[in-house]
């Protein structure tokens, strides 16, 4: 983000505001500005391009000040910066340790009051500060300016009529302080160094112009110039001696002149420092990696250490090496894997490790490479009749590194070459075929993802449209249609496969909540697909299950969820019709009410 939004903005009154900030991000950052956490005024130029954000207010009013907020966000994080808008009324700028007079004149009738205030405390003579006021003019006078008394001054004059306040910003400027430590070495070599330091917390009141940077050799009383015009807050001292200790120092320049320095704490002796590998991969690489196949895998980061680490590559376990498919690229402390015409078998989790003298590290990226669905697995046809079947198989090993979003099933007839299709979106493993009696069928099935459709899976030998009589399936939708106080009425469907035989009947059973003995509630079978269950006990606790029969015998059972057996209660409901006469109606009513009273 631009420097200028890390500190309080000031504007003048009537003058533009422009606050900036550099974005980078992969995907490029959503961007937000707020206003006291608010959608920012009508009136501001809001410019976003592919390399920053630009905020602008024309013609600035005391409204406009307040927290501005930008807020850059993708999928791998977000990131927030704030800044404080001050915006100036009067500005009055002066060098510190001076004498400053703030007047102004002032009428009204009667002869109006004076009052000043700073910082919520009102303002009186006393110390350095001096108010003079008289029946046209008040004067505010501090002498001896510091740094501290920067700030807004208000004045408010009021009478029997009314009040007025106007706000006076008084900035006192004085030379930056020393830039904010500790002072970080970057990078030491027997040649040269780099280190980085930050702005001083104060600069005086006026904008840094630049730092300048000096070197002492730790045995020398004289420092030396190394840098006096960068304005940035990282430099790379060259031209060291190897073997000899040295010291740095940074003061910092605005427009007053140079502050006090900063010193680096220590001496840094000019060889190479060793210090164990640090790897870490680009943002784009921490999240899963999604390519599909015959597209290029490309994982990159960085790899620091002293001595320069040996860094290897290495998947599932198996250590990578360049060739045709794969190539290595390193060229310190940049490091990129490239995995070209990616297949299926290359997705999996990728190991960056360096190791030097110092030590050990690693870093890791998960691949998906995107392909079509393997083949589905146990292909099985069931409760075959005379004009359908049942279809069932299992999901593919691999999906292909992609949710299955359907599946596709066909059948042919021996003497056919083309296939059918039974269904081509169904999304269960299990579909229902229509087929014509006495006629042999193969059938086949494939999973499909957003690739694409997978191979699919046939059945070796067809099978023949006949009715052979088995067990039947279960009762469907058991549930129950209504209770009282000693009976529950229990209703289902017939089952979706009878077992070849339309015969079908049903048996009915219950069971008390702590017992391990279910009841036959009838005689014989039931062929109707309701029963009335009664001589239940009022507010005991049963299950009921219920089961499908036929000529091959019978289904497993249906359970009912444990319910108590009472009258459910059921609110009031008043159904008032009129007829006859409303007059009437209403000249009865009347007759009654006068009774009454």
């Amino acid at each position: 983000l631009d420097a200028n939004m890390a500190r309080e903005q000031h504007v003048k009154a009537g003058d533009t505001l422009r606050l900036s900030a550099v974005i980078k991000g992969v995907p490029f950052p959503k961007v937000s500005w707020k206003k006291e956490d608010h959608e920012v005024s009508p009136k501001a130029d809001i410019e976003v391009t592919g390399v920053g954000s630009k905020l602008e207010i024309r013609n600035t009013v005391h409204e406009d000040g307040g927290i501005y907020s930008l807020t850059v966000e993708n999928p791998a994080g977000s990131k927030t910066v704030s800044v404080k808008v001050v915006v100036l009324g009067n500005l009055f700028g002066v060098p510190s340790i001076l004498t400053v007079r703030l007047p102004a004149i002032m009428r009204g009738v009667p002869v109006p009051t004076a009052k000043w205030v700073t910082d919520g405390t009102e303002i009186k003579t006393e110390g350095r500060h001096k108010i003079e006021t008289d029946n046209y003019s008040t004067v505010l006078t501090i002498k001896d300016c510091i740094r501290k008394d920067t700030g807004e001054y208000l004045l408010t004059v009021s009478n029997a009529a009314g009040s007025k306040t106007v706000a006076l910003h008084l900035t006192v400027l004085d030379v930056p302080g020393p830039p904010t430590g500790p002072i970080n070495i970057l990078e030491v070599t027997p040649e040269h160094m780099v280190i980085s330091w930050r702005p001083p917390k104060d600069d005086g009141g006026s904008p840094i112009i630049n730092y300048i940077v000096e070197k002492r050799q730790s045995k020398k009383e004289t420092w030396g110039v190394v840098s006096s015009g960068t304005s940035h807050t990282k430099i790379k001292i060259p031209r060291l001696q190897k073997g000899n200790e040295y010291k740095f120092r940074i003061k910092a320049v605005n427009i007053v002149g140079e502050g006090e320095p900063r010193e680096l704490a220590e001496t840094v002796l000019a060889k190479d420092i060793l210090s164990p590998p640090e790897v870490s991969l680009d943002v784009t690489c921490r999240d899963i990696i999604t390519v599909r196949v015959g597209q290029t895998i490309h994982i990159t980061g960085k790899v620091k250490g002293r001595p320069d680490p040996d860094i290897t590559w290495s998947k599932d376990g198996k250590v990578l090496v360049q060739e045709k498919h794969v190539e290595i690229v390193h060229d310190l402390p940049n490091v990129e894997l490239q995995v070209k015409e990616a297949k299926r078998s290359d997705h999996g989790k990728y190991i960056i490790a360096a190791k030097n003298s110092c030590g050990y590290a690693q870093a890791f990226a998960i691949v998906n490479v995107l392909d079509r669905p393997g083949p589905c697995q146990n292909l099985k046809i069931s409760y075959v009749t005379k004009d359908s079947c049942m279809i069932a198989w299992e999901n593919p090993v691999d999906n292909g590194g992609s949710e299955i979003t359907n599946y596709i099933v066909e059948y042919r007839q021996p003497n056919q070459r083309g296939w059918s299709i039974v269904s081509s979106d169904i999304t269960k493993r299990l579909v229902k075929a229509n087929l014509i009696e006495n006629r042999e069928y193969f059938f086949r099935v494939c999973a499909e993802n957003k690739i694409g459709p997978g191979p699919c899976i046939e059945t070796k030998t067809p099978i023949l449209a006949i009715n052979p009589i088995d067990k039947p399936g279960e009762p469907e939708n058991l549930h129950i249609a209504e209770k009282g106080k000693t009976f529950v009425y229990l209703k289902w469907r017939r089952p979706d496969y009878d077992g070849g035989s339309p015969n079908l009947s049903y048996h009915v059973e219950r069971k008390l909540k702590d017992s391990d003995e279910w009841e036959r509630v009838h005689k014989g079978s039931i062929k109707e697909t309701h029963y009335m269950v009664d001589k239940c006990v009022e507010n005991k606790i049963y299950q009921f299950r219920v089961q499908t029969k036929n000529e091959a015998g019978e289904s497993d059972w249906v359970r009912t969820a444990e319910v108590v057996v009472k009258e459910d209660l059921q609110k009031p409901v008043l159904d008032l019709k009129l007829s006859g006469v409303l007059t009437s109606f209403i000249i009865l009513l009347f007759s009654v009410f006068s009774l009454l009273r």
